[in-house]
């Protein structure tokens, strides 16, 4: 039985090889509008929502503090990729939603993800991919992932 380090260690190159950054087609637009990790962090937070968000939940999922998660939404707001209003029940709290341009450099993002895993998935014999079903489906239902997002399919580009 393998160790919880050799799994681990696994786990890592799996991952790593399916993402590979240098395959990362769309990281590009990332780089060109020079965002930093956090940005992006944020924006693809508040896209995973379907309603926008307090500002002081962002930062709570993300870890952030309240200035910093205020700065990476005003940095994200002068991009056009965040809106950011009053609350209409609250006016002290500012609610943050995607744009359509942000909504769709995020999917577009979650896209070429997809793309990568779709063409590992189909280089598989198929008693492997079923094998591997098997076992991923087991290790999110055990609760030993946490915050699971359920994306659309990628093709769909919303999250109705």
């Amino acid at each position: 039985m393998a160790s919880e380090k050799e799994t681990s260690t696994l786990i890592e190159h799996f991952v790593l090889a399916v993402c590979d950054p240098g395959r990362w087609q769309g990281v590009d637009r990332l780089a060109e509008l020079d965002l930093t990790l956090s940005q992006a962090r944020v924006l693809f937070s508040v896209v995973r929502h379907t309603e926008p968000q307090p500002i002081h939940t962002i930062a709570g999922e993300l870890g952030l503090s309240m200035t910093a998660a205020g700065r990476n939404v005003d940095r994200l707001v002068r991009l056009d990729l965040l809106t950011r209003e009053e609350s209409p029940t609250d006016r002290r709290v500012k609610l943050v939603g995607p744009t359509e341009h942000g909504h769709h450099l995020a999917w577009d993002q979650i896209a070429v993800h997809r793309a990568t895993i779709d063409k590992v998935v189909a280089n598989l014999p198929e008693a492997l991919r079923k094998d591997l079903e098997r076992v991923l489906a087991a290790v999110l239902e055990s609760g030993a992932v946490h915050d699971v997002v359920a994306w659309p399919p990628a093709s769909s580009g919303d999250n109705s």
